[in-house]
This record gives C-alpha cells, structure tokens and sequence, in this order.
C-alpha cells in the first residue's frame, strides 16, 4: 500500500499592469492596504506585533508571520501561526518567490503556497490557492489604478 503524503506544494503566477518595485513594495511594505484592494476576499488586517513591513511582524487576519523578505531579490514569505487554517493543516505558507519585471511597466509574481495536512483526508487546499489568486488579482487591479 502507497503511503499518501501530507506535505504539498501548489504554485501559481499573476501578471501585474504595474513595476515589479511597485508591487514588492505592496506586499512588503504596504501590506496593511490588502482590504483596500480586495475587501471582499480580506476584510481587515491588523499589525498585532513589530511594524509594517518588517521580518517578525505578526498580523491579524488568520495571524500570519513575515518569516523572511528580501528587498533585492523581490522575495518575501509568509506563514500561517494561527486561525482555522490550522484546523486542517500542520503548517501553510505562502512565499513570494519573486516579481520580474515583462516589459511596458508589467511584472510578473510568482507565488508558492507550501502545506503539511494534519491527516490524509485533508484534502489539498484548492480553494485557498484560489483565494491567493484572486487576492493578486484584485490587487493588481488596485495597483493599476493608483
């Protein structure tokens, strides 16, 4: 009998209107501004420790930490430390493996979304990478406009 694993990895990528610095800076520095570029999907974030734009800051939304973030490299990765994600899933997160600029002001973001499920019935966290996408989505709509 194969054993399933519980660890997994879904990627997806988003193009952006905007410079690939714009939209780092978004993630990275201006993260408190997501509900203002998608309020359906994220209601509201709270910096509930360190500062905006900061590795260790702590955010309410499903309380995610910036583990890491490097400016140059356009890199910056998120996890999961609290909410009902943690429900299903050992661990979940989300790192923004790097903007590229295509050319006429556009850029490219590269996500993965890395999970370990607590049990094989979990199932695989589609619908959040799908949430993820729509988040770039309408962020990217939102940068377009400023």
């Amino acid at each position: 009998m194969s054993q399933v694993s519980l660890h997994g990895k879904l990627k997806y990528d988003v193009e952006y209107k905007t410079p690939a610095d714009q939209v780092y800076e978004f993630w990275s520095c201006n993260f408190k501004d997501i509900p203002k570029a998608c309020s359906k999907i994220i209601h509201s974030i709270e910096l509930l420790q360190g500062c905006w734009g900061k590795e260790g800051s702590i955010h309410v939304m499903t309380y995610s930490l910036v583990e890491a973030m490097d400016c140059k490299k356009k890199y910056m990765s998120l996890k999961v430390i609290g909410g009902n994600l943690l429900d299903h899933y050992r661990s979940i997160k989300f790192i923004l493996e790097q903007v590229t600029p295509k050319g006429d002001g556009a850029s490219m973001a590269c996500w993965t979304m890395e999970y370990e499920k607590l049990n094989e019935n979990v199932p695989d966290p589609i619908a959040l990478r799908d949430a993820g996408v729509n988040t770039n989505k309408a962020i990217a709509a939102y940068l377009s406009q400023a």
